[in-house]
């Protein structure tokens, strides 16, 4: 008897030390890959849109090169639990030279926008667009109650460099 309990012991560790890899959510993947866009200087968080179901990330927006592009899907392939990457990103190559003289804001805004969107999803808040320009973060869309707006709203004020939130949330009737 002692002994099926032992081996009955070693089964159950050993099952869940194998599954242990399989435990990442969909959720965290995506914000994992968010966040590696956004700090990555040859990818734009702002123009890529990631969503993830079992596993498999879907890439999808705008890119300036291919390269960036090809980074993308690199930077999502080399993250914790992702089985597949879709890459439908489209390469718009910018006519107008756009972003080039104003680098350094846009790169604090990526950062800001990255930050919330990650939060916000560890957090379960969907359903909202977050704009920033230039440290002013506008929230738009619908929640859930009025707690969720609140914790929205607070979310993005605690992050560093946020002078101000427009919170234009509505609660879902």
């Amino acid at each position: 008897m002692r002994i099926l309990l032992i081996v009955l012991a070693a089964f159950v560790a050993l099952a869940g030390f194998g599954c242990e890899g399989r435990n990442v959510t969909d959720a965290t993947i995506t914000a994992k890959v968010k966040s590696k866009l956004a700090s990555s200087a040859e990818t734009s968080a702002l123009n890529i849109n990631v969503d993830t179901n079992a596993g498999v990330v879907t890439l999808t927006g705008t890119a300036q090169t291919q390269a960036e592009k090809a980074e993308a899907e690199q930077l999502a392939r080399n993250t914790e639990g992702v089985t597949r990457v879709v890459n439908n990103i489209t390469v718009v190559p910018s006519a107008t030279g756009e972003g080039s003289g104003q680098t350094g804001m846009a790169a604090s805004d990526i950062t800001i926008l990255s930050k919330i969107k990650t939060r916000y999803v560890s957090e379960g808040i969907i359903g909202t667009n977050v704009d920033v320009s230039n440290g002013v973060v506008t929230l738009r869309g619908e929640v859930e109650n009025a707690q969720e707006k609140a914790r929205a709203e607070s979310i993005a004020r605690s992050i560093d460099d946020v002078k101000s939130v427009n919170n234009m949330l509505v609660i879902k009737k």
